[in-house]
């Protein structure tokens, strides 16, 4: 007899190769704005740079995300019913709630692919020509596998597609014992339970505030002052001064530690048991933040 589960896993490798690849250009990217903006001396030539830096704080926790949704994804066959995973994505489909399940080949009119996709991270929905919509969790374009339920159509990418199918055609020929419970889990879920929290509401907003006020003040002072003394060295000489427009490195650094920290901590907030370690990285945004000010209070003397 066979088992009465099968766990199948969408093609990672080249998704995850090309995923790295992405992270590593934007990384770059960012990392040669902030190098150009150390050596600009008029304001309008720090535009290209700030444009490279705010790609990469958009891009890359955006694809270290995708990344990590690749590798905390699969699809569970059971008697009872389909459970699929994708990072903080999850759907439970009862067994007897599965209308069919085909190859997207086989079918007449299969549903367009999402518009932006690439290896490794194909998903988001489409609708079929004149039709319902498709939730896509798949990592590659072929070999899909379009599961029909009375919560919707779901396309997938099973590495091994026949083994998938003929396993769910002995499951269900089983029968099932104990109907899965229907479950939709979706990312915006974790964002609604931080909404409904009213502290973290306020450190957040701190932190969103002090990034702001960090960034207004460094471009009032830019033009008001051509360079910014950097005090004295050991030996009592004055250190060489700095064009002030490199002043804006401040608010690049704690824009990028309040971004990490947030995401970090969001990862860390969906277990209960770790939510301590969330509240200490998103406070120690406020802090950096209000270190940084500081710096400004000093340096501007």
């Amino acid at each position: 007899m066979m088992d009465e589960s099968r766990v199948f896993y969408p093609p990672k490798q080249i998704g995850t190769a090309v995923q790295i690849i992405l992270i590593g250009i934007f990384s770059l990217g960012g990392a040669w704005g902030i190098w150009g903006i150390g050596r600009v001396e008029v304001a309008l030539e720090l535009l290209p740079y700030l444009g490279l830096i705010l790609v990469f704080l958009i891009a890359v926790p955006f694809l270290i995300y995708r990344l990590y949704a690749l590798h905390r994804s699969e699809y569970l066959l059971e008697r009872d019913g389909i459970q699929l995973q994708w990072g903080w994505r999850s759907e439970s489909i009862p067994m007897e709630d599965i209308k069919w399940v085909h190859r997207v080949d086989d079918l007449e009119i299969p549903p367009q692919l999402p518009v932006i996709h690439w290896p490794g991270a194909i998903l988001g929905r489409r609708r079929f020509q004149r039709g319902p919509e498709v939730e896509f969790l798949a990592s590659e374009r072929r070999n899909l596998v379009v599961i029909s339920s009375s919560e919707g159509y779901f396309a997938i990418s099973p590495d091994r597609v026949g083994d998938f199918l003929s396993s769910y055609q002995q499951l269900t020929e089983l029968g099932s014992i104990s109907p899965l419970r229907v479950q939709s889990i979706r990312p915006s879920l974790i964002w609604s339970e931080v909404a409904e929290n009213r502290p973290l509401l306020a450190i957040f907003g701190a932190g969103l505030l002090l990034n702001i006020s960090l960034l207004i003040w460094v471009l009032l002072v830019i033009p008001r002052r051509d360079i910014i003394p950097m005090g004295f060295n050991p030996a009592g000489f004055p250190r060489e001064s700095l064009d002030s427009v490199r002043l804006i490195l401040f608010p690049i650094i704690n824009t990028t530690a309040y971004l990490g920290n947030l995401t970090m901590g969001l990862f860390l907030y969906r277990n209960r048991e770790n939510r301590w370690l969330a509240y200490i990285l998103w406070g120690g945004s406020l802090l950096i933040g209000l270190i940084f000010h500081i710096g400004m209070i000093f340096i501007l003397q």
